[in-house]
């Protein structure tokens, strides 16, 4: 048996999706032995993000040296192209989490993202939170009303309101209606969401996260290629423990993604003109220091950041100084990118 046929078997050990080896999913593109007996492997990958490609690399030198013993070293080279099909072009990717919910990240995600609308950019805005989409109440979209549009191609069209490219599993639901899904399913439908909504060309995307280090941060970290992080967070001891573990799911090496910096949400509130530190005051500046994490700003306790928000109007729309808040925050991140 030639070395073609043997490499040719031992790629049949490579495991990818459903069960299917790496020879079945239609993955390897084609094979070649050089006179120097140096081994070029091309690769078709329909998400080429880099933790897939180092693991898909790892397994396949594994799978040949376990099964090949040669008496020369065998140099393998891997070359990959993403087989998607490009139906949008999108400059930055661009992720809100937090490891503890109600700490206000819908809210900063989605004046984020009018802040960057305001200031020229084509932006997008991704409701990831399946079990708990916020998003549409946060823009005031009555899913009544709306119809998700079909392209030619079978892409579904995002809801556009106040010129942000809109997507969300609340399009979907009635209000108030649960969504009781397993992990495998949620992170199948966000991918879907991702992949298969026509956005067009954007500079951002902006992708509100759920709390919490679980199954849709792990397939999102995967297979979508994030630019950075921004971490939201209030003072308080318990958030800042919750963050802690977020900040290291983010930068463990198998699933390494910048942060881009760490914002302090309803730090303080006015009272007679004096200020109160409701969650405890500094807590999200010292830990960023402690943690080596941009501060990126604070954002105050306003009444009218509520007001507007249960109206469904982004404050920074409506108010001068809520919108020089965020216009520095996002400046801030504009310049970590």
């Amino acid at each position: 048996m030639n070395i073609k046929k043997k490499i040719e078997i031992a790629l049949k050990n490579v495991i990818v999706n459903d069960n299917k080896d790496i020879i079945e999913s239609g993955f390897v593109k084609k094979l070649e032995i050089l006179e120097n007996k140096d081994i070029i492997i091309y690769l078709i990958l329909p998400n080429p993000t880099m933790h897939l490609k180092n693991r898909i690399k790892k397994d396949i030198i594994n799978s040949i040296n376990n099964q090949i013993h040669l008496e020369k070293k065998i140099s393998i080279k891997i070359e990959i192209q993403s087989c998607l099909k490009k139906t949008y072009s999108i400059k930055n990717i661009i992720a809100v989490a937090s490891g503890k919910g109600g700490v206000g990240k819908s809210t900063i995600a989605s004046n984020i993202a009018i802040s960057l609308k305001k200031m020229g950019f084509n932006v997008g805005l991704l409701d990831a939170d399946i079990h708990g989409p916020s998003i549409p109440l946060m823009f005031n979209i009555d899913i009544k009303n709306i119809s998700i549009l079909q392209q030619n191609n079978g892409l579904m069209m995002p809801i556009t309101v106040h010129g942000i490219k809109i997507f969300s599993i609340g399009f979907f639901l009635k209000y108030g209606q649960a969504i009781v899904w397993r992990g495998p399913m949620v992170s199948k439908v966000l991918m879907q969401f991702f992949n298969e909504t026509y956005w067009g060309e954007l500079d951002f995307l902006i992708i509100d996260l759920p709390p919490g280090t679980g199954d849709i941060h792990l397939s999102l970290l995967q297979e979508i290629s994030l630019k950075g992080i921004v971490i939201v967070s209030t003072s308080q001891k318990i958030a800042i423990s919750d963050v802690t573990r977020t900040v290291e799911m983010f930068r463990m090496k198998s699933i390494y993604v910048p942060i881009l910096g760490i914002i302090e949400n309803m730090s303080y509130f006015f009272s007679k003109e004096k200020k109160y530190y409701f969650f405890g005051k500094c807590g999200v500046k010292n830990f960023s220091k402690k943690m080596n994490i941009t501060f990126l700003g604070e954002i105050p306790m306003l009444q009218k950041i509520q007001e507007y928000t249960d109206l469904g109007i982004p404050a920074v729309l409506e108010d001068e100084k809520i919108s020089n808040i965020f216009t520095d925050i996002t400046n801030n991140i504009i310049n970590q990118l």
